[in-house]
This record gives structure tokens, sequence and C-alpha cells, in this order.
């Protein structure tokens, strides 16, 4: 039955987009509501968007689950693993799914996922800790991945498209960052990646800019609904199994998480890092059950961890 599960899965949810997504690609979602009929906007925020989007599409999973013959076993705790297990009725079998999303940086890459932890359970597999079934129990382990893109992004990037200017990679790492943080620093900061002297077209772009934010202290009314703008939109959907998808560099900050490739058709297509070898699979396996980190080298007490990307993996293995 597993070998029907990715195919099923992805024909339950090819009309789910329209009920996130209007017609010109805005997020359906427009703030939170209180009792008053105040309407307040959603932050920007990756966890605020990512927890919302979920709660959209539960209801959708559990529907898929019951076309299809599966138990459906939520997550007991935030932190846990996996967000869904889906128990076939027939065969036992249990499939992990996880919720992952993602902001668009440009048309070719994405700012990242976290894949799920490459320690305790991921290493002892018969362990329950953080789990809600040993991870052994899973016949596989699957990605719903949710790539969407930052209105204020988007808007931006219009605003300079409108003047001449295409901005690279690096040019948009400072723009996403005065957008998340607005301050005089971060303005300079990407006024100077861009090279501009002129003050007027500074003093310009500084005024465009400014209409492109979401100002998330904004309150309205009901009668506003149809002028509020959504913070994301262009939402994309794929399931990917997590070995597919997955790099060989940890995810954001210091947690002990699996990090996920950054580009786009890889995410989509499944077509990241370990798909490359033959039994990409074992190696992704073998790769994050004996990788470590700074933290876990000077606790080993060894001079250096044996490997820290793919390549010196190979060297330490001794494979060609």
């Amino acid at each position: 039955m597993t070998h029907l599960f990715k195919e099923r899965f992805e024909n339950s949810f090819s009309d789910f987009l329209s009920l996130i997504s209007t017609g010109d690609g805005e997020w359906t979602v427009k703030g939170f509501i209180d009792l008053y009929k105040n309407i307040y906007t959603i932050s920007l925020d990756t966890k605020v968007v990512s927890k919302i989007v979920e709660l959209m599409i539960f209801p959708k999973i559990v529907e898929f689950a019951q076309d299809n013959n599966y138990t459906v076993v939520l997550s007991e705790y935030q932190n846990h693993y996996p967000d869904v297990t889906f128990i076939d009725n027939d065969t036992g079998e249990k499939i992990a799914l996880d919720i992952k999303s993602t902001y668009r940086i440009n048309g070719k890459r994405v700012n990242g996922m976290t894949l799920g932890a490459f320690t305790g359970y991921f290493r002892n597999r018969t362990s329950t800790k953080n789990i809600r079934f040993p991870y052994n129990d899973y016949e596989k382990h699957y990605v719903l991945g949710i790539i969407y893109s930052r209105t204020d992004m988007v808007n931006a990037q219009d605003v300079f498209s409108s003047i001449g200017i295409t901005l690279n990679n690096t040019q948009r790492d400072k723009l996403s960052k005065y957008l998340s943080n607005q301050n005089v620093e971060t303005f300079e900061e990407l006024t100077e990646t861009l090279k501009i002297t002129d003050d007027n077209l500074i003093a310009e772009i500084d005024t465009r800019l400014s209409g492109c934010l979401i100002d998330e202290r904004r309150k309205y009314r009901l009668d506003d609904l149809q002028d509020i703008l959504s913070v994301v939109r262009d939402f994309e959907f794929f399931l990917q199994e997590k070995w597919k998808i997955a790099s060989d560099k940890p995810g954001s900050g210091n947690t002990k998480n699996i990090g996920s490739t950054k580009v786009i058709s890889e995410l989509i297509h499944g077509k990241g890092m370990f798909t490359k070898y033959q039994n990409g699979e074992d190696i992704f396996n073998d790769y994050w059950q004996y990788y470590l980190t700074e933290d876990m080298r000077r606790a080993a007490e060894l001079e250096r961890p044996p490997y820290s990307n793919i390549k010196e993996y190979f060297i330490y293995k001794g494979i060609q």
C-alpha cells in the first residue's frame, strides 16, 4: 500500500490550493478577528504562517485518510515527530508525515526548512522519546512542503524592477533583512549593496518601500476585509520522502536538525543531494546518524568532526 500513498495523497490535494488561495494568488486568510469584529493582520513570522496553514490542511488530511482506509494519529506535542501518522487499516503499515513550510527568496531558491532531528529517535530507532511511534515502525517518512512568497518582498522587488534595478542574491538578502527589521542601519546596508549614491533616488526608494510594508499593529474592521493585504501569497505544495530533499548541512540555528535543499526544483521533484548516489537513502541515514556538530565534537573530545559535508563523508568512509 505504501507505494500508492504518494499518488493518492497528491491527487487528494490537487484541489486544495483553491481553498487557501484566491484567483490572483493571494492567501485567503487576512487576519485574526475578535469578539468586537476587529481584524488584526497576521505576523510574517514563519512559525505563525506555518501553523495557520497546518490548521487549514488538517481537515483535508482527515478526509484523505477516510477515503483511503487510513487511521490518522496526530502528534501529541508541538516538538514531537511526526506531525501526522497514517496507519493502514488493512496492513498496519505506518507512514510519517511532517508538514514544513518556507518562503521564496527568488524564483529558484527558498529560505530552507528543517527536516527533523538527526539525534535522539533518529539514531536510537526503537526509542519513543519525542516521537509518536519508534522511527523503525514507519515504512516511509514524507514531508508535505509548502512554499510561499512574502507579499512585502514581492511588492518591494516590483519597486526595484520599475526603476530598472534587478536584484542579485546578496541584494535580495539585504532587502529581506530590511523588510523584517526596518531601521536606518538595515536600509543603509541595502543601499550600500545597491551601490546607489544619488540622494534623490535613495529617497524615492525609501518612500516606495514604505508602501510595501505590512503594518502588524494596524486594526481593521469587517468592511475593510477586501482591502487587507495578505501577508503571504503564491502557494506551492509538494510531497517528497524526507531523504530525497535533504542536504548535508544542519538546518538553521544551533538545533540538531537535518537541513533541506534550498533549490525549489529539487524540493518539488525530490532531487536533493542524496538522490544523486546509488543507495542514496542508506547513505542519508548513515551520514546523519553519525554527523557531529561542533558541540557534539567537543563533548566527544575529538580534535575535529569525522566529516562536515558529503565529500568528507565519502573520504572518511573510503568510498570513491
